[in-house]
């Protein structure tokens, strides 16, 4: 009993500051997390070795208060308060096609080919690079199509 009073004594204040910032700074739940993890550290006591560093436990049973903590409370959003998405203006089909042509022709069929649903990892394969190097490719042909759309005026993404 000494060495837990020592141990809560010593760590009180360390978990709860944890858990705190892990729980987005709220006071009360952080509070009842540390209670939590300081009664099954009382629990436990006599199966563990309290001489020995018990600070990574006590972080470990922390953070398995804080997933018990969240099941029980998950974060709720008031539907009233989210913003309506902004309107995005839409391009018409010729639009489209005009933004498309200025690619050229190997990146429009790249995109068109990932659009369409084709494998990743053949289509990799074709152009003879790795699938995190055609994703970095489309991601670049999606910017410029972007940068070509502000230029029509219409900022929509893309």
């Amino acid at each position: 009993m000494c060495m837990y009073n020592t141990i809560l004594k010593r760590h009180y204040t360390d978990i709860l500051l944890y858990c705190t910032s892990r729980l987005k700074g709220d006071r009360y739940a952080a509070e009842d997390c540390t209670q939590e993890v300081f009664l099954a550290l009382y629990r436990k006591s006599h199966t563990l070795d309290l001489t020995k560093d018990i600070l990574p436990w006590l972080y470990a049973a922390a953070d398995r208060e804080i997933l018990a903590y969240r099941r029980r409370h998950p974060e709720t959003v008031d539907l009233d308060a989210v913003p309506e998405p902004a309107e995005v203006p839409a391009f018409t089909e010729p639009e489209a096609e005009t933004i498309l042509d200025r690619l050229p022709k190997k990146e429009r069929r790249l995109l068109e080919a990932y659009y369409s649903g084709a494998d990743r990892v053949q289509l990799a394969r074709s152009m003879d690079i790795s699938v995190i190097a055609l994703y970095l490719r489309l991601r670049r042909i999606r910017e410029r199509l972007q940068g070509y759309a502000k230029n029509m005026g219409k900022g929509g993404s893309v």
